[in-house]
């Protein structure tokens, strides 16, 4: 036995370590510990953009110093691979055999960038550029500062492919834009919405792909669906996240581990947070996984009053905000839900896309209308639809 923990953690990104240093600050007794895969303690990775635009230096992405957790008697395990959960015996193994005990589990493991075999077929085992940890990070500063060829292809049309898109502009890249259908981004953005990113991208001569999924890779050529074919040495992929449920095999799960609206798992001495967490939502009576830095520490401070012995509901309203290429960017509520109805109003250069669902609004995209965010997840906790959006919203 490694050792025996009060509250044992998996994971030590925001949702893991906000549950540790709670559960600390509401019990001074309580022995706590996180088991983290990565090597270094807490670091921003929604900071790693600006350090890769040279905005901030890299020491500014790291939050925390293994003298913090000791401060809190926390006990902090670097490079840590969990591979089972065992819930009868309330036990932890690693793979490398070490096993923790616990009386009350958080986990709090992320996701990973899929993999490019995930992804499409590649005949090679070319490496795509991810944004995920800072490993990832130095490896693009590195590409950035000593690129002979600076030619990029950029896969995905959500905020980490923006971020690349803007990254590799910025230093001076030929930048190629894969988009899926004939306009990039309009299931998330709309056709107005769409239109938009694309005129912006045209202004800073990133080279739109249209209907162009990646179909191939040989080597350094890329072959796409639409039968676009060049050479580029680099791919820049941000199309979402795999969850590793598999030494969760006892607990229930979907994309995410299952929990209810406390974040309890299907086990009640298990709760989970953050990416992982896959959990039951009051508003819409639905299942929702929420993968961004805000939800996860939200999640993980709800979670550790739970795991106190309270009784929190989690029903935050998400929302995500991103500046990018001039351009201020916010999702809002369950904003790529199915929805009955959607409104847009639309101006020359902004936003504001609303989804309602079963009568209420659930959800929205603004562009370049920030000020309008707080008003509209007002409306979305209301719980109704006003017959005047338009003049709301003008």
């Amino acid at each position: 036995m490694t050792g025996e923990f009060d509250y044992l953690v998996i994971g030590g990104g925001i949702a893991g370590t906000t549950a540790a240093e709670i559960i600390r600050e509401k019990d001074q007794l309580a022995r706590i510990a996180i088991l983290n895969e990565e090597s270094h303690p807490l670091y921003s990775k929604v900071l790693i953009p600006s350090y890769l635009k040279g905005r901030i230096d890299r020491e500014k992405l790291f939050l925390r110093k293994i003298s913090h957790y000791n401060a809190l008697r926390i006990d902090f395990f670097p490079n840590m691979q969990v591979a089972s959960v065992d819930s009868t015996r309330h036990e932890v193994t690693t793979d490398d055999k070490k096993t923790f005990s616990y009386k009350k589990l958080l986990i709090a493991s992320g996701g990973r960038p899929l993999e490019i075999k995930e992804a499409f077929s590649s005949t090679t085992p070319i490496e795509p550029l991810r944004m995920h940890t800072i490993e990832d990070a130095d490896k693009i500063k590195n590409i950035i500062d000593t690129a002979q060829e600076k030619k990029v292809l950029v896969v995905g049309e959500g905020f980490i492919a923006l971020e690349f898109l803007e990254i590799f502009t910025l230093a001076g890249f030929e930048v190629h834009a894969s988009a899926r259908t004939n306009e990039w981004g309009v299931e998330k953005f709309g056709m107005e919405g769409a239109k938009i990113m694309e005129e912006n991208f045209i202004r800073r001569k990133i080279i739109i792909h249209r209907n162009a999924a990646v179909s191939l890779i040989r080597n350094d050529e890329f072959y796409l669906a639409n039968g676009d074919h060049f050479k580029c040495p680099y791919l820049a992929m941000g199309i979402g996240l795999k969850r590793n449920l598999s030494f969760l095999s006892e607990l229930s799960a979907n994309k995410g581990v299952i929990t209810d609206e406390y974040l309890r798992t299907s086990n009640p001495d298990i709760y989970a947070a953050g990416d992982i967490a896959e959990y039951y939502d009051v508003r819409s009576n639905e299942r929702r996984v929420a993968g961004n830095w805000t939800s996860a520490f939200l999640q993980g401070r709800t979670a550790a009053m739970n795991m106190l012995g309270g009784n929190t509901i989690f029903n935050a309203i998400q929302s995500y905000n991103l500046v990018n290429m001039g351009l201020n960017i916010s999702f809002v509520g369950n904003s790529h839900d199915e929805a009955d109805r959607v409104f847009e109003f639309p101006r020359s250069d902004s936003l504001v896309r609303i989804l309602v669902k079963g009568g209420k609004i659930i959800g929205g995209v603004l562009i370049n209308r920030f000020n309008d965010k707080l008003r509209l997840q007002k409306l979305i906790e209301e719980d109704k639809l006003p017959n005047d959006l338009e003049k709301i919203f003008s």
